[in-house]
């Protein structure tokens, strides 16, 4: 397994003079192809020539230079020349100014040994921690994390963690026209991506320093980034639940109307053939609305025969979920006593609506993520 640790820098070459040498004392106690890149946005103080001059004597030290327009934009680079030019398995995200511990290198790449997809020092379960911050940037830190978690649903215990360990297979599942921030935005942009991968998380104890050289890149612009981009997560989750319910009560009423013309009309038996037969056919049309509407930018990886068979699997299960509350349904006085003879459609509108969130989330999980 090859692994690229990548450090974004600007004008860190006192921190780099320092952590260079113990991130590759730390190489040297794993079995694993181990590399570093340098993302540097052309620091002014020298940065570039000081990993230069590294690399002279260490082969497995890159340098990747660029503009200065954000870390988010520096990831992506980095991103991609680790994925094209080093072929790199996993990825490491690692702050250059001295917060970030090399000594937790090693266990991020046992984790990785157990099969997770994406390892995250967290600074806020057991073991982890900022020992040397004021208790105003606490306060700020973590209530911008909870906004994170709380608004932006990300359920992971540090969302805003700069130093994580990605599984390269899950990242290249992600479309890169998601990751659009520039700024700091871009750690929850790319957590919530990584998830919606189904990216198997691992969180470690991380005790956070604050830097002892240079200066914060952080900036005012940053922070409001940051939360108007957690509010855009929470929108772009609903907007496809959204979709997925308007499809589904378009679906309805192709499931009720096939139904009534199937029960009142043609006389068909009414307690398993007829909405088995209205099921079949709102299925196929929920398919083809989803599958060009609702999950259009995911999935593109699967046949379109596949994701219709997996569609058809999901939707059996829900189907003798349906079946069985829609006969408990018949059994309820009160919806006869409401409705008379028409009590059969009341009966089968239940059963769908229930039935919706186990479809969605197993189609959201299986049939439309690789």
């Amino acid at each position: 397994m090859k692994a690229v640790v990548i450090l974004p820098t600007y004008n860190e070459k006192e921190n780099l003079a320092i952590l260079i040498p113990k991130i590759f004392s730390e190489f040297k106690g794993i079995k694993h192809d181990m590399h570093l890149l340098v993302a540097d946005d052309s620091s002014p103080d020298g940065t570039a020539d000081l990993v230069l001059d590294f690399s002279k004597k260490n082969k497995k030290l890159h340098l990747l230079l660029g503009k200065k327009e954000g870390l988010g934009v520096a990831y992506l680079r980095a991103f991609d020349y680790a994925i094209d030019k080093l072929e790199a398995d996993v990825m490491f995200m690692m702050d250059a100014d001295m917060s970030h511990p090399p000594e937790l290198i090693p266990e991020f790449m046992r984790e990785m040994e157990l099969g997770h997809d994406v390892v995250i020092g967290s600074r806020y379960i057991r073991g982890g921690g900022t020992p040397d911050w004021s208790s105003s940037r606490k306060l700020i830190s973590k209530t911008g994390n909870l906004f994170a978690r709380i608004i932006g649903g990300l359920k992971v215990n540090d969302c805003t963690s700069g130093f994580r360990a990605i599984r390269t297979s899950v990242y290249k599942k992600i479309e890169k026209s998601h990751l659009h921030t520039r700024g700091y935005a871009f750690l929850t942009t790319l957590l919530y991506e990584l998830i919606a991968a189904g990216a198997k998380i691992r969180e470690i104890p991380l005790v956070f320093y604050d830097r002892k050289f240079g200066e914060t890149k952080l900036q005012r612009k940053d922070m409001v980034e940051f939360f108007l981009n957690t509010f855009r997560l929470r929108l772009k989750s609903s907007k496809r639940f959204i979709k997925f319910a308007i499809t589904g009560a378009t679906g309805t009423v192709v499931n009720l109307g096939i139904l009534f013309m199937l029960v009142e009309k043609l006389s068909i038996e009414r307690r398993l053939i007829a909405p088995s037969i209205a099921l079949e056919v709102s299925i196929i049309w929920n398919f083809f609305l989803n599958n060009y509407w609702t999950f259009k930018d995911t999935g593109k990886k699967s046949s379109f025969p596949a994701k219709l068979a997996k569609f058809h699997i999901t939707a059996l299960a829900g189907f003798f979920l349906n079946l069985v509350i829609y006969n408990a349904c018949l059994q309820i006085t009160l919806l006869s006593s409401l409705l008379g003879r028409y009590d059969f459609l009341a009966a089968q509108f239940i059963a769908i609506l229930i039935v919706m969130s186990w479809n969605y989330v197993v189609n959201v999980k299986w049939t439309w993520r690789e």
